[in-house]
């Protein structure tokens, strides 16, 4: 059974990338191309005296008139207006093209990623965006200049299960012999007053190695080639800086899914790379919903139960969401540091199976400015309360050190602020 790729368009030129990519992915690699277009309902209102606009002929005009545009950029393309199956169903676009996409079983989402014109806002960059957000499908987002299976590409490393799946389907994608930069961004290092250089020679080797092992694992093909790199920086800045200045023809990036620390993760790089990229953005979801959410769902509280720190971070951040905080590192090597100095609390999480717990903290209440720390295995986390039964602080043991996140009283703040 062949694998199948959707192909969202609204018919216009915007969409002609991923139609061109979608006959290259047909091609290359055998897979079975639906195209869907989609029109939405138009609010239909009494004009008085009982006469009404005939809302069910509006549809089908519409609906014929955009089956047309469609099948004539298949013909295009393929030679013939048959050649890929062609549906096109009335909803909201971005929903209705996840929908779709689910029961077809396709593997990736192909759309249009246009720039700066009115026919954006309608089905271009905004769209891409509402279907990544609800997506659990890859979506690849491709200018409609372009279209070629890339052979090089940047993809976004932050070690999580998303980061090895993003892997995975974009070497699916590529063409070969194909080169691809797998690139970690150091973001908020500049909050670290006193850093030494010792330091941070130690921590660069330790995330060249993870680097390297996660290339290593994911099985490199004779005559393709993986370059590691670390930057620093924000993290799309960096990222979509670093793609221009080594010419690659895609920019990939893991999206957290779709829990509270997801949608912020989502607010901070994928979006951004989407929104400014020239070239090919893909943006791999989590497969499946975690664990913990299919637990919930399900009304089934055991992922909580097993791992009462899950528990116990989810309640933590529903109570504390907001409160300004500062983080404060106590270490016998370099001593004790402040960072994120009267940040707002966004969330706290603990992943059971990397033993590892994610802090993030947001400035203004955007995603701009955000921090985001992953402190690994540690040994104990308390919440301490002060009288009025509200939390003062997280504290969190690690071997040989620990972290502080202290919340403030209401007013109170700690100087520096941020700046």
């Amino acid at each position: 059974m062949k694998r199948v790729i959707l192909v969202a368009t609204d018919g216009s030129m915007a969409s002609m990338g991923a139609m061109r990519m979608a006959r290259e992915l047909e091609t290359h690699r055998g897979r079975e191309v639906h195209v869907l277009g989609v029109v939405e309902p138009v609010p239909v209102f009494d004009a008085g005296f009982m006469v009404a606009l005939p809302e069910v002929e509006l549809y089908e005009s519409r609906q014929e008139a955009l089956r047309h545009e469609i099948s004539s950029q298949v013909e295009e393309l393929t030679g013939h207006r048959d050649r890929w199956r062609v549906q096109v169903l009335s909803g909201v676009p971005g929903t209705r093209i996840v929908k779709t996409a689910e029961e077809l079983g396709a593997e990736v989402i192909l759309m249009g990623l246009g720039h700066h014109r009115p026919v954006d806002r309608v089905f271009g960059t905004e769209t891409v965006l509402k279907v990544v957000q609800v997506s659990h499908i890859p979506v690849l987002a491709v200018p409609e200049d372009q279209g070629e299976l890339p052979p090089s590409a940047v993809l976004g490393v932050d070690f999580s299960p998303f980061s090895l799946r993003a892997l995975e389907v974009v070497k699916s994608l590529l063409d070969s012999p194909w080169h691809l930069y797998l690139c970690h961004v150091m973001s908020g290092m500049e909050f670290l007053p006193a850093i030494s250089a010792e330091w941070r020679e130690d921590y660069e080797e330790e995330l060249h190695a993870r680097l390297s092992d996660l290339a290593m694992g994911s099985g490199i093909p004779q005559g393709c080639r993986v370059d590691l790199q670390i930057l620093e920086g924000e993290p799309s800045h960096e990222l979509l800086r670093f793609a221009e200045a080594k010419g690659t023809e895609m920019l990939v990036a893991g999206s957290h899914g779709h829990g509270f620390v997801g949608r912020l993760l989502m607010g901070s790089v994928s979006t951004r790379l989407i929104r400014r990229s020239r070239v090919p953005v893909l943006v791999v979801p989590p497969e499946e919903p975690t664990a913990e959410a299919m637990a919930e769902d399900a009304g089934e509280p055991e992922a909580a139960e097993e791992h009462g720190w899950v528990r116990e971070m989810k309640e933590f951040t529903r109570a504390n969401a907001g409160r300004l905080t500062t983080l404060e590192l106590t270490d016998p090597q370099v001593g004790s540091q402040k960072c994120g100095i009267n940040y707002p609390l966004w969330g706290v999480t603990y992943d059971p199976k990397r033993n590892r717990v994610e802090i993030m903290l947001g400035r203004s209440g955007t995603v701009d400015g955000h921090l985001t720390h992953s402190i690994p295995s540690p040994e104990d986390l308390s919440v301490e309360v002060g009288e009025d039964g509200r939390a003062e602080a997280l504290r969190i043991r690690l071997r040989e050190s620990q972290i502080l996140l202290r919340i403030h009283r209401e007013g109170e703040e700690d100087e520096p602020g941020p700046g």
